[in-house]
């Protein structure tokens, strides 16, 4: 009797929910990526744009392109961004965000080519689909250009540099791929020395093997010595506290379970250690002398967890002398966790067709990935909703008082003389719906109020509502905004951090969160310059204003 997975229907069932999968991802993308900078933004888009335009000279211009981004060379980024405004006259945030996006697209093609090939099965491949286009990675993704533009890019080049040399094709274009995995990040280091390990086994001439390992070599020499690290010696970095290191590390690996979720470290640590024992499968065949039974997609994946690896040991190990409990859970890395469980499901794929056993197995892992997909989408709304508010604040912020104030770290004493002239040349804003909904308020009649708690700190306001008041019923997001006491035109668009109403079915129907009842927001004094202000708390629901109602005043 054939299997149900061979059946027509279910092949066909899986393929729509392929096409469906992608589909939510790229309309996520859409909806909710701004054209508006953001953090590293400021500094890899905008300001290389500025400077570029500014010089007059040839090689000020060539040099601007090889200027190191914290410990990161960025070269195809601003390649990319050079090239969209040359094309177009401008520069979109959201377009580059979902050019940069596109290198999942890239990434998925190559797993595609194996399948074709019958190196993975369909329902493996369908869960690599599952990990790749969910939205844990939705800093890279969906929320901030520069990561958009780094992170799985630099993958991307890495594993076609991988895939070219695995199958012995052109050596010029696989060492070009790594070239351009090293200038996209730091991260692409290790792929430079995988590419001249692969090709030192292959059989290609040992002229060009000899070639590629010079020019190799050469590039990350004057790229390593003309950078600079900021995070002190490395050495006293890597040798200190291992152990503890360790299972960070293994947690890093496994942060499909994202610790910022579960009670426990330990779930990230089961799956870091599922994810890396492939590795383990391979020494083994090592010594047992049966490496010849590693197929190549296998020992592609074999060379993408090496990278992903390395990237660990960047982030766990090379950063601090001392274990960074929290760092290496940040939501910039979650694509590498994703790509992790990619590389896994490829290696494991061919071993769960050996038995009834195995098969079950499959199903239970594919529909285990889709789970996670769907389920991602309700875990991490309220931060990919979060961004997009922070960013659109800033829009207003910035057009109403030059002020960038989130992240509230982030502090550009430049940042007035740079934006202004990127606006003027080539940051062309669209007409975001918050600058919509507020252009038509008149803030000096509104009349409603409700009764708000504001602590006066030394470096902060921080401002919270009774509990027994409502907020507004059914409100998607809640700003406080601070008008000038003077004339009553707003200055600063905060937001108000709230509690979302627990409802798993409302979301997956109206793919929204209602806010709960209770907010409090935090107004940073070194963001505000001195002066009286009123404080109004703006509820939106939808596309529209819900409420306006005055909660005090400060006075700086």
């Amino acid at each position: 009797m054939p299997s149900i997975t061979s059946h027509h229907l279910f092949v066909k069932l899986v393929w729509l929910l392929v096409f469906v999968i992608i589909a939510a991802f790229w309309t996520t993308v859409y909806y909710y990526a701004y054209n508006f900078p953001y953090y590293d933004d400021f500094q890899s888009i905008v300001l290389f744009l500025t400077n570029y335009i500014q010089s007059d000279s040839l090689s000020d211009k060539l040099m601007l392109f090889f200027e190191q981004n914290f410990e990161h060379r960025i070269l195809p980024a601003k390649l990319l961004t050079l090239a969209v405004f040359l094309v177009t006259g401008q520069v979109n945030i959201k377009i580059l965000i979902i050019l940069g996006d596109l290198s999942l697209l890239g990434t998925l093609f190559l797993i595609f080519k194996f399948f074709l090939n019958k190196q993975i099965s369909l329902l493996g491949f369908f869960a690599i689909v599952c990990l790749l286009f969910q939205v844990q990675h939705y800093e890279d993704t969906i929320s901030w250009a520069t990561c958009s533009l780094q992170h799985a890019p630099c993958l991307f080049f890495s594993m076609w540099s991988f895939y070219l040399a695995l199958h012995r094709k052109n050596v010029f274009w696989s060492s070009l791929l790594a070239t351009l995995a090293l200038f996209t990040s730091a991260n692409g280091l290790s792929t430079i020395f995988i590419v001249i390990a692969i090709t030192a086994c292959s059989s290609i001439p040992k002229l060009h093997k000899m070639t590629q390992a010079t020019f190799l070599l050469f590039v990350t020499a004057l790229h390593l010595l003309t950078i600079k690290i900021h995070s002190g010696s490395m050495l006293d970095h890597v040798v200190n506290h291992v152990a503890v290191k360790s299972v960070l590390l293994l947690s890093f690996v496994g942060q499909l379970a994202d610790t910022n979720y579960t009670s426990s470290i330990v779930p990230s640590v089961v799956l870091g250690f599922i994810f890396l024992f492939p590795l383990t499968i391979v020494l083994k065949k090592f010594f047992d002398k049966t490496l010849s039974d590693v197929t190549t997609m296998q020992w592609f994946s074999i060379t993408g967890i090496l990278t992903l690896l390395f990237v660990g040991f960047l982030i766990v190990f090379a950063r601090g002398e001392m274990p960074d409990f929290d760092g290496y859970r940040m939501d910039r890395y979650k694509i590498y966790s994703a790509f992790f469980g990619i590389f896994s499901v490829a290696f494991y794929d061919s071993y769960w067709t050996l038995s009834k056993a195995g098969s079950l197995l499959k199903m239970g892992v594919a529909a285990a990935a889709l789970i996670f997909c769907i389920s991602s989408y309700y875990v991490y709304y309220d931060k990919i909703t979060h961004y997009n508010r922070e960013i659109s604040a800033n829009e207003l912020n910035y057009n109403w008082s030059k002020t960038i104030y989130y992240p509230v770290v982030f502090e550009d004493v430049s940042i007035e003389n740079n934006l202004d002239f990127a606006q003027q040349h080539f940051l062309l804003s669209d007409q975001g719906r918050l600058r919509e909904i507020v252009r038509s308020i008149d803030w000096g009649k509104s009349k409603a109020s409700i009764d708000a708690t504001i602590a006066d700190l030394p470096d902060r306001f921080v401002i919270s509502n009774a509990k027994t008041n409502q907020a507004s019923p059914q409100a998607d997001e809640l700003y406080i905004v601070a008008t000038d006491a003077v004339d009553n035109q707003p200055k600063y668009f905060c937001l108000a951090f709230n509690n979302y109403v627990r409802s798993v079915k409302g979301f997956y129907t109206t793919f929204r969160k209602s806010v709960g009842t209770e907010f409090t927001s935090t107004i940073y004094k070194r963001k505000l310059k001195p002066g009286n202000y009123n404080l109004f708390l703006l509820s939106v629901h939808g596309e529209k204003t819900v409420s306006l109602n005055s909660i005090g005043k400060i006075t700086l």
